[in-house]
Order: structure tokens, then sequence, then C-alpha cells
């Protein structure tokens, strides 16, 4: 009977040495690729036998990546998790050492049991320091010669262009000077004495509208040379009310002088058909204007008492 108390005891104490030894590793986290020179996180979960120390063999650590942190959290009595930054400085594929883990009854103490980690690869790819969609040359715009050919013709065009405008400008106010000079009758006479030639035309009753509105705007801008000097003979609507802004004697007629304008506009470009309502209303409207600012003749005293 002491025999089989002894053998018990003794078993007993060998599957106690043999438990207090143990050590597994739980878990590996270990990135499959990182960036060159960045830093990159390795975790491992290691579990063992309460009442014993696990220490981390320095010797068994990847000599391809340099260690920059360490950190060690008790997650249990029996568990314990090591955290690892390392820095990649090889590009391509490295080889991730197996990591070392021993298990000691005190620190520094004899080592009981040893665990190790899988060997793995990591590839380290280059680093990108920029983005190639947003990637712009810093570099001066290449032109070429022929461009320079180009710019220079199409700068000879708008001067040659301005230069024709300005000669058929000058030869315009020189034939309306003429016109003047062989037609002495005040501006308001001939002007009023061309609307009642239009009317007479028969432009309207051959429902020429768009001429008729031509012929119209060409005697109002032949009143403003002979009346004010000046030459609005290629003025567009816009441009003859802006000038017109500028003649103290035109302040009062200048919202009929606009009504008359977009009306004007509306047949000649738009192509409305105008009502006879309407093409009286409007040449009524040049014909005030041409009234309204026709200087009044001076009443001497003289002439009062006659």
């Amino acid at each position: 009977m002491r025999k089989y108390l002894i053998l018990a005891l003794l078993f007993s104490c060998f599957s106690t040495i043999a438990w207090a030894q143990e050590i597994n590793i739980l878990s590996e986290q270990i990135p499959q690729q990182t960036p060159f020179a960045k830093p990159f996180d390795v975790r491992f979960e290691v579990g063992h036998t309460t009442g014993y120390v696990v220490e981390v063999d320095k010797e068994s650590l990847p000599a391809n990546f340099e260690l920059i942190q360490e950190k060690t959290n008790t997650l249990s009595p029996a568990t314990q998790a090591y955290n690892f930054t390392f820095i990649p400085f090889t590009l391509g594929v490295s080889t991730f050492t197996a990591v070392t883990f021993q298990l000691k009854e005190s620190t520094g103490g004899k080592v009981l049991a040893e665990a190790q980690t899988e060997v793995k690869n990591i590839t380290v790819q280059p680093v990108k320091f920029y983005d190639e969609k947003t990637l712009r040359d810093i570099r001066p715009p290449y032109i070429p010669a022929s461009l320079f050919i180009w710019l220079l013709c199409a700068l000879a065009a708008v001067i040659l262009f301005l230069t024709i405008k300005h000669f058929y400008r000058t030869v315009k106010q020189d034939h309306m000077a003429l016109k003047a000079q062989q037609d002495n009758r005040p501006a308001d006479v001939i002007a009023l004495s061309k609307i009642q030639l239009l009317l007479q035309s028969g432009l309207w009753e051959k429902k020429q509208y768009k001429l008729f509105y031509i012929e119209l705007g060409e005697i109002l801008k032949e009143y403003f040379w002979r009346r004010f000097s000046l030459d609005v003979s290629s003025d567009t609507s816009t441009e003859l009310l802006r000038r017109a802004k500028t003649v103290p004697e035109l302040t009062r007629m200048l919202m009929p002088l606009r009504e008359y304008l977009s009306s004007s506009d509306l047949v000649k470009f738009a192509q409305v058909a105008p009502s006879a309502d309407a093409m009286q209303k409007d040449v009524q409207a040049v014909q005030d204007l041409v009234r309204e600012t026709t200087p009044k003749p001076i009443i001497t005293k003289e002439e009062t008492h006659v």
C-alpha cells in the first residue's frame, strides 16, 4: 500500500512539473506588406502556466527589421500580449524570422520551456510621396516656335481689323459731313422731312418692316450727327443710349428713346412683326425727340412789340 502511495506522489510531482513548464503561441499578427522605412506593428499573444515569467529571446528577433518599440500587456494571469514596432530598411521580400519566447521561474532565471512563432515573409514596398493624378509640372510651359508665328499673325489681324474699322468710321464721318454741307437746312427739318418720306415710301404697306425700321434708325443717327456732332452710325442700341446720357438736351427723352430702341431691335433682329399702333408710337418717339431737342428761336423785345 505504501508503495502505491509513493508512486502516486511521484506521478503527481512529475505531472505538476510538466504542466508548470507549458508555454504556447496563441495568436500572431504580422502584416504581409508594408511601405519602406515606415513603422509597422507586430503582435503576439502567449499562453503559459501561471506563476512563471515569459521573456523574449532578443537574439531571435529578425535582423532585417529594426525594433524601435516593445510593449507587454497582461491579458490574464496565464496570457501575455507582446506588441513590437519595427522599421523595414530592405526593399522587396524580407523574412520575418521566428521569435522565441522563453518560460522561466523568475526574471533572468533558468529556461524551463520555449515556444517559437512561425516564419513569415513581408513585402516591403517603395514609398510614394505624391499623388500621380494630381502631379503638376512646375517648369515653365514649352511654347514651340511655330506658335509665336501664329500669335504674331493673330496680333496683326487684330491691328488690321482696328485699322479698317477706324478708316471706315473716318470715311463715314467725312461722308456725313459732306452731306451736311450739301444740305444746309436745319437738322430737325431734314429729319422730320425724311420721316415723312419714309411713311410715304410704301415699305410698311409692303410689310418690309425690317427695312422700314432700318431707315428710321438711319434718320435718327443722322440727326445725332447734324445736331450734336455725335457719330453713332456704327453704334449698337446700348452704345447709342450710353452716348445719349452724356447729352444734356436728351435727359428728358431717355425713356422714350430706350423704348424705341428696344422695339426697333425686336423688329430688326428677332423678326417681330409690329402692329400699326406700335409703328406709329415708335415714329412718334423719334419725331418728339427731334422736336424736343431742337433749339427754340429767341424772341427779341422788338419782335414782341410787333
